[in-house]
């Protein structure tokens, strides 16, 4: 699915993009727009599950941790972008906040062959300035971001498209050059968001900024975008589903944490949205606070090419000195799970049940923390007297910057000297890819609702330009290549298994956590059905009066 890589992998300007996007507002996640189904023992804590009373609340304002320069995710698809983008425009499909695809714009859809998607678009929708939806919009939508002319970020989700095209008024097919099992989930909100054929032709360049807002058909409208304040947003009475409870929006771009406490303490705002897990202490005095899996993972990528990263002895020694319990509980409160895989347990869904997937995790070789057997690894390898080496982190993320401290501890208790430096988030993501730093942090938030997202784009030696590990293992590639064509759900979970399970034990990236994200809401409102997908969509719609 990608425009410059086999096998799905992203390209090097969407890496940048994703890595960039979590970080930018200290790992705040679970709110791009994703379509990762969730396992089902991946639960949520906190009151927002809770049933609230269906009556108006008014005007609600939220504050977000970070001030966004576009509105367009096509430009600018970092997390907070989709958190307002999905209030306003929608996909063919949509997601459930379990992470399940159900009907969007698209009331059905069937696959005559392996390769060839028909979608029956819903009757009687109308965007939000008065202009009736067709097929044609969903071809221009398409059209726009597969446009090389155009730099979408998004082009990658459709590099696999041989052609769409409008066989009906209410009718789009869609063909594919090759067969893809996961291409249901490039027409949901991650990677296609629907706008008006004339209003896209029109605004080329120029949408998603101050003075050209968004037109979609969703639940609100745009009124006000400042891209260092905030953006305003009313209900759209054109919406041709339920209306919603909250018929105002106020996003407040409040980058400092203490300030942010303080609004919410005050009753200046409701709630505040994507909070880092490590920031949220003294929150529970003004708010109620949930926490939910979000499948973001951190890790560090070895460069397997260069020394010496391409020791695994070394590798070892390094994974063995890492205290990912520590980090956990001592830098996260306990607000993220230890990781074994890139791929969290929450992103294979319908692909593999969730008892199967813990069970193919437990047989992953365990490196546990233990200074000893660290030391015994490292005295197998090349470099037993120790050696010198470079850990950047973004000065966004204190939480990683923490662990690599908490590493660099560890590590010179072997005779290893881990320089760690934080630097600016422009110059972290700028060294992604690059070459340039050996041993870098992957930071990552997956867009997409399949394993192979990280999979193929970091494990598979055909990926040049996203496998920063420079990691190629035949096994892990055959099994990759082979899952990409297979559109046998079953089939492709166990493929996709065997190259995730393998290249764990090989070590070319060491996964310290999955993440979670944290929401805290004002006692007065509840967010019904709240799960890693809960702010994929039109999240203002199921807010609730607290009961």
């Amino acid at each position: 699915m990608s425009a410059s890589e086999t096998g799905g992998a992203l390209s090097r300007r969407r890496l940048l993009s994703l890595s960039a996007a979590g970080a930018g507002v200290l790992a705040a996640s679970g709110l791009l727009g994703a379509c990762a189904p969730q396992a089902a023992d991946q639960g949520d804590s906190g009151k927002g599950g809770a049933e609230g009373a269906d009556v108006p609340v008014g005007e609600l304002t939220f504050a977000l941790p970070s001030s966004i320069s576009s509105l367009d995710v096509g430009r600018e698809s970092g997390v907070l972008n989709y958190l307002v983008a999905t209030l306003v425009q929608e996909s063919l499909l949509s997601v459930t906040p379990a992470g399940d695809l159900k009907p969007g714009l698209a009331t059905a859809w069937k696959q005559p062959d392996a390769t060839t998607y028909v979608f029956t678009l819903r009757r009687g929708v109308v965007f939000s300035d008065g202009t009736p939806f067709t097929a044609a919009d969903v071809v221009a939508s398409v059209e726009e971001i597969r446009d090389p002319e155009n730099a979408s970020v998004l082009a990658y989700a459709f590099a696999g498209v041989k052609s769409v095209e409008a066989t009906g008024p209410h009718e789009v097919t869609v063909r594919l050059k090759a067969a893809d099992g996961a291409f249901l989930w490039s027409v949901a909100p991650g990677c296609l968001p629907i706008g008006g054929e004339k209003f896209l032709r029109a605004n080329r360049g120029k949408i998603g900024t101050e003075k050209t807002l968004l037109l979609g058909t969703g639940p609100y409208r745009i009124t006000e975008f400042a891209a260092d304040s905030h953006v305003l947003l009313e209900s759209n009475p054109r919406w041709w589903g339920e209306k919603p409870a909250a018929g105002k929006l106020k996003l407040s771009f409040v980058p400092d944490a203490g300030t942010r406490l303080v609004a919410m303490k005050s009753g200046e705002v409701d709630g505040a949205l994507a909070l880092a897990s490590d920031e949220t202490e003294g929150w529970g005095s003004a708010a109620e606070v949930g926490y939910t899996a979000d499948r973001s993972v951190v890790s560090l990528a070895f460069d397997t090419s260069k020394a010496p990263w391409n020791d695994p002895h070394v590798r070892r020694a390094v994974a063995h000195a890492a205290d990912r319990a520590g980090m956990v509980e001592g830098i996260l409160q306990g607000k993220a799970e230890i990781a074994n895989a890139l791929v969290s347990p929450a992103m294979w869904g319908d692909l593999m049940p969730a008892d199967e997937v813990r069970a193919a995790y437990a047989q992953i070789p365990e490196y546990a923390f233990d200074l000893d057997k660290a030391r015994a690894e490292l005295e197998k390898s090349k470099h037993a007297d120790g050696f010198t080496a470079e850990l950047h982190y973004p000065a966004s993320g204190p939480q990683v910057g923490k662990a690599a401290l908490a590493l660099a501890d560890s590590l010179k208790k072997l005779g290893i000297t881990l320089k760690v430096k934080e630097i600016t988030l422009e110059a972290w993501v700028n060294e992604l890819g690059s070459g340039k730093q050996p041993l870098q942090f992957l930071w990552y938030f997956p867009v997409t609702g399949d394993p192979a997202e990280l999979a193929d784009a970091y494990l598979n030696a055909a990926a040049t330009a996203t496998n920063i590990a420079h990691y190629d293992e035949p096994a892990v590639n055959k099994a990759l290549d082979g899952a990409r064509t297979d559109t046998d759900p079953a089939s492709r979970g166990r493929k996709l298994m065997t190259a995730v399970t393998t290249a764990a034990g090989d070590l070319p990236y060491l996964p310290l956590w999955w993440a979670q994200t944290a929401t805290a809401l004002s006692r007065d409102i509840v967010l019904q059905e709240p799960g890693p997908f809960a702010f994929v969509g039109p999240w203002a719609t199921r807010i609730r009066k607290a009961a």
